[in-house]
């Protein structure tokens, strides 16, 4: 059988040869070539579903078979990687969000970020936190790194946090280095702005800015941000500071609640 299936190819192959030789041969004539290559069309067309149900028969098949199921493998193993990285970064943003808590001299509430208020989208949040989880209104807002904003709005599951960048905020602070004093305020373009601040001051770019602890909401020493740059308004009898807060509040995913 086996010797059977050898001669057929053999005989296949030589047909196709005689095939090509005709088709570039420059002695037969035109309508010649054309008879001999319709006489020996069902012959190529045999060859054509052999080599078809050949592709299934060779190892090559199982080859390609296996090349595709390591190809998927792959791709799996390689989601799964970036699944882990995921859960790696959210348990250590978690593990620095509860070593924080510890060191805080006040009790906070951890609340997870769940959406932004749609009709003050960059300078508002929503968390998943609110009267029966201990959160209450008018009570500071930190993440790990400063100063967030404080609770404006609670509900019973959820509460609407106002970030320290809202025009409406104002929040007591000073210069580190000096004890400066001034008043932040937010603007629309969600910047901070630190104003009232003195003319002989000496406030410069690189200083730190921290709360001065004025009134019930926000404590004292809580890192804000960093003046960026100085100006001296016309006609005014202060000069003022561009201020970086200290976290984007624009990726914010957890914050704690002052209790």
């Amino acid at each position: 059988m086996k010797d059977r299936k050898s001669k057929i190819f053999k005989v296949l192959i030589v047909i196709i040869s005689l095939v090509a030789l005709i088709a570039t041969s420059k002695t037969i004539t035109s309508p010649a070539r054309v008879k001999i290559v319709d006489f020996l069309a069902p012959s190529l067309k045999a060859l054509h579903s052999f080599l078809d149900s050949a592709k299934n028969i060779l190892p090559f098949a199982s080859l390609r078979e296996e090349n595709r199921l390591l190809r998927e493998r792959i791709n799996l193993l390689n989601r799964k990687v970036e699944e882990l990285k995921v859960v790696s970064s959210d348990n250590d943003r978690l593990k620095e969000l509860l070593n924080f808590r510890k060191t805080m001299p006040f009790t906070t509430i951890p609340a997870q970020v769940i959406g932004r208020d749609p009709s003050n989208w960059s300078n508002s949040l929503i968390v998943d936190k609110g009267l029966d989880g201990g959160v209450k209104q008018n009570k500071a807002v930190l993440s790990t790194k400063g100063l967030v904003g404080r609770v404006l709005e609670v509900g019973r599951y959820s509460s609407k946090i106002l970030l320290i960048t809202d025009p409406n905020s104002k929040v007591g602070v000073m210069i580190q280095r000096n004890r400066q004093g001034g008043i932040l305020i937010g603007s629309p373009d969600g910047r901070c702005k630190m104003i009232y601040i003195a003319l002989d001051s000496d406030v410069m770019p690189g200083d730190k800015v921290i709360t001065a602890g004025f009134g019930m909401i926000f404590p004292k020493d809580i890192i804000v941000g960093e003046v960026v740059k100085v100006d001296k308004e016309p006609g005014r009898l202060y000069k003022s500071a561009v201020v970086k807060t200290a976290e984007d509040l624009s990726k914010l995913e957890e914050i704690l609640c002052i209790k």
